[in-house]
């Protein structure tokens, strides 16, 4: 009958909320909102981190232009500079900026590689660059190879007029992509103030969450405590029953009939369950038992029915319900007892209120300091670890099993900042100790932490336990680490600023620091400065100019300009200094010395105005040139034309008197003939020579691959020397890109004239080359009668021989000629020789020619 009655009651059970679930999740509440605030404020500090970036690297991009623009500025200043005064001083920009030119451009080209509208705009400015200074070098070429007589010379301003041109085209395209550059910045700044004002919008959102959701927390929290609290008070409302038979007895005890009625309660029964002695009698046991646990006592009393053993059979925990219906934890236990006619259960019953309550707070507190994040543990007085939460799990590795019992020191390797004994001497005087540890962790990395230790007494004041709370601070110490060698090398720099002074102020214009090695030369100095206002230090006038600045600049303005001070002039950068967070917390001024700058662009300015006058001139000039070319080239026709004609006459008409009267002349008149014949050639031959003279330099052929030993032999074979004589062309001829008739020329009058003039038919000419620089040098060489030193220039001027004509046919043009050609390709030449010893005839010839 009692199985039934169990069965009849299973149907009735209601599934309860237990304590501990309720707990749970009124933790979960503001745990959830935590984790979720910091995840959201992370992901927006990580692109507010990435917009910072992308707008410094704009800013750098920036400046990374202006000084390309400023370095390629200063190297045609200075090589223009060059050409007008002829120091070498003035090279030195271009010389920097050539060096620094290819890094600066593939600085510039890495910057714009992720954006492909700066990558197109940036395209045609190593181009630009590039040209610009070959421009320049060639320019520096023309000028040191004609050297001082570069005034007037038309190659020269032509280069410096193309030099010019693609200047002005490579500024507009930097400006171009310097502008899109500043647009670009302008859009990265939008992105970052964005981005921070949806981060604080989120941080208010979360903090009103978080207080939304501690309030709830709270609420539930006192809900929990409510219930608590009523179970407990109903306890203590129970009826004393069967006070004279169980008075001794702590826990309840019942005695049921076999169908689960109860006969009889001591007192402690009748208080827990809140009836009268004569009350709790004849009710069922599942009336002492909430709804959803009466299975629980019929499932027991079915197991023991039928059983003759007479001892405790089972014990295990259940709710009961108070005569009001209130609910408790409670413990209990049967045991059979069969009497004569009567089948008995005795069941002991337990209020575990107190208990439960106890192991929940317990568990409460072992949670949340699972939960803290900073290393907590315990260790007794031998330093054995006796308590370890999931914080020290994750800081240093071991788990809670691993670690319990060990010595903390040796399983952390803890190195003191002092030693142990003082340390303990501390602890136990003060019962707390602050200080840095270095522990390790599993994994063998050294970590830098902050430790608490507190002493815990028992209650008679005994020392048993030591409470140390570890905090990580590694990063810290590195980042403070840092800070400090940044704040030396920036002071370092500060402190060393050549030709000027770096000056940092506050709000109220006053100078927190003032450095640089400028100050001395405007009787300044760093203590003086430092801690006043400008107004304090400065003349008014000056003052007064910077003081609206420095204002702007603590509104985020950056300026630059030129200001005079104490008799020189200085180049003043002015801009805000900012925090982490983009606020302008002071202002920083920058000075740089132009003085001399200014003198000498003044100079230039000067020098420019001159050039502009000569460029004029020079114009002029041309223009009357070119008139003169062309009234020499109508003289020469007219020459050739009008003076050839009656000479080929007279020759032809002496060769017909001599054929007509042959039998008639004498030897001597024949003699007059001839010599009569050979003056006219001589003539005509000088005024070809005259001709050829007055054309070098003015005509000019298309340049070509010309092999230097090629054009010899055809040179050789031309002149058709004696069999006897000897030409030998040395190895190493090169192969140059030039004009091939004027240096036909050259070697074929210098080879005519060392066999032409050579004092025997068995002679030798040896033509060898030796590399220069910029030139290769050629020499031909003879074996002949030699020429005195007083005749070597004397070769060189037109018309001049050294033997009489009659005896050699010379017309004394064709070294004039020679050294003529040789001098228009920017050569020289030059004769050595004595008498009697032979002649060597050296000359240049350029390695690239122009044209």
């Amino acid at each position: 009958m009692g199985t039934s009655k169990i069965s009849r009651t299973q149907r009735r059970l209601q599934p309860d909320l237990s304590v501990r679930w309720r707990g749970g999740l009124i933790l979960s509440i503001p745990v959830l909102c935590l984790f979720a605030t910091v995840f959201v404020i992370s992901a927006l500090s990580s692109q507010t981190s990435a917009a910072i970036e992308r707008r410094e690297q704009s800013r750098q991009t920036l400046l990374d232009t202006h000084r390309l623009l400023r370095d390629l500025l200063n190297a045609e200043t200075s090589v223009r500079g060059y050409v007008i005064t002829r120091r070498r001083e003035f090279l030195e920009p271009y010389t920097e900026a050539r060096n620094l030119l290819p890094e600066s451009l593939n600085a510039l080209g890495a910057r714009v590689q992720a954006n492909p509208a700066q990558r197109q705009q940036f395209q045609a400015i190593p181009t630009l660059a590039q040209q610009q200074m070959r421009l320049l070098e060639e320019v520096l070429k023309i000028s040191d190879r004609q050297g001082a007589t570069t005034e007037g010379s038309p190659l020269l301003t032509e280069q410096l007029l193309k030099s010019k041109l693609n200047m002005d085209h490579l500024r507009q395209e930097i400006t171009k992509f310097a502008q899109q550059e500043e647009r670009w910045q302008d859009t990265r700044a939008s992105q970052v103030l964005w981005w921070r004002e949806l981060t604080k919008t989120v941080q208010w959102s979360a903090l009103a969450t978080g207080l939304l959701g501690a309030g709830a927390a709270f609420y539930l929290f006192n809900q929990l405590d409510q219930d608590l609290a009523e179970r407990a008070s109903s306890l203590r409302e129970g009826n004393i029953y069967l006070q004279s038979v169980f008075d001794n007895v702590v826990d309840g005890i019942l005695i049921l009939n076999e169908r689960g009625y109860i006969q009889t309660g001591n007192a402690a029964a009748v208080e827990i369950f809140g009836y009268e002695s004569d009350e709790i009698a004849g009710k069922h046991l599942q009336r002492l038992i909430a709804e959803s646990f009466t299975d629980d006592s019929g499932k027991v009393m079915g197991s023991l029915v039928g059983n003759n053993q007479n001892k405790l059979r089972l014990q295990q925990e259940t709710v009961g319900r108070h005569k009001d219906g209130k609910t408790f934890p409670m413990e209990f236990a049967f045991s059979e007892m069969q009497l004569e006619n009567e089948l008995l259960f005795i069941v002991i019953v337990r209020d575990i209120t107190e208990r439960k309550q106890a192991s929940e707070t317990l568990l409460k507190q072992a949670q949340l300091l699972d939960l803290a994040n900073d290393t907590i543990m315990v260790r007794d007085l031998n330093d054995m670890i006796t308590y370890w939460n999931q914080g020290a799990q994750r800081m240093y590795g071991w788990t809670a099993a691993e670690a319990l019992g060990e010595s903390v020191h040796r399983l952390l390797k803890t190195e003191f900042s002092q030693p142990l004994e003082e340390i303990k001497e501390t602890l136990f005087q003060n019962g707390y100790w602050h200080g840095e540890l270095v522990n390790s962790r599993r994994d063998g990395t050294c970590l830098t932490i902050a430790s608490s230790w507190t002493l815990q007494r028992n209650e008679k004041g005994q020392p048993v336990a030591c409470l140390e709370i570890n905090q990580d601070i590694t990063e810290r110490k590195l980042a403070e680490a840092a800070l400090q060698r940044s704040e030396k090398l920036y002071r370092t720099l500060v402190e060393n600023f050549p030709n000027g002074a770096v000056f940092l102020f506050d709000q109220n214009l006053r100078y927190n620091i003032a450095e640089g090695t400028g100050l001395s030369t405007v009787a300044l100095d760093s203590k003086t400065l430092t801690g006043k206002t400008i107004w304090e230090t400065l003349p008014p006038q000056t003052a007064q100019l910077l003081e609206p600045i420095y204002h702007e600049a603590l509104k985020g303005k950056v300026t630059v300009m030129e200001i005079p001070f104490a008799d020189r002039f200085y180049c003043v950068h002015v801009l805000p200094v900012t925090n982490e967070q983009g606020e302008v917390v002071s202002g920083m001024t920058m000075t740089q010395d132009i003085t001399e700058s200014k003198k000498a662009e003044e100079v230039l300015r000067s020098r420019a105005e001159d050039l502009a006058r000569m460029t004029s001139v020079l114009a002029q000039t041309t223009t009357s040139l070119e008139k003169r070319n062309a009234e020499l080239d109508q003289f020469a026709y007219i020459v050739s034309h009008d003076l050839k004609a009656p000479l080929r006459a007279i020759a032809n008409l002496s060769q017909w008197l001599e054929e007509d009267l042959e039998e008639h002349l004498t030897e001597d008149t024949r003699h007059q003939m001839n010599l009569m014949r050979s003056r006219v050639h001589r003539m005509e031959a000088l005024i070809n020579g005259l001709l050829q003279y007055s054309r070098v330099g003015r005509l000019h052929a298309e340049l070509e691959p010309v092999d230097v030993e090629a054009l010899l032999y055809d040179v050789i074979d031309s002149l058709a020397p004696p069999p006897e004589f000897t030409i030998k062309v040395m190895q190493g001829m090169p192969t140059l890109i030039t004009e091939r008739l004027p240096l036909e020329q050259v070697f074929a009058n210098l080879i005519s004239n060392g066999i032409k003039h050579h004092h025997r038919p068995d002679g030798q000419i040896v033509i060898s080359v030796t590399e220069q620089a910029d030139f290769y040098e050629f020499a031909v060489a003879d074996n002949g009668i030699g020429i005195a030193p007083e005749f070597h220039k004397k070769v060189f001027v037109m018309f001049q021989t050294l033997e009489a004509r009659d005896k050699v046919e010379n017309t004394g043009v064709g070294l004039a000629i020679v050294k003529k050609i040789i001098e228009d390709k920017g050569g020289t030449i030059s004769l050595e020789s004595q008498l009697g010893q032979g002649a060597t005839f050296r000359f240049s010839w350029p390695k690239h020619s122009m044209g």
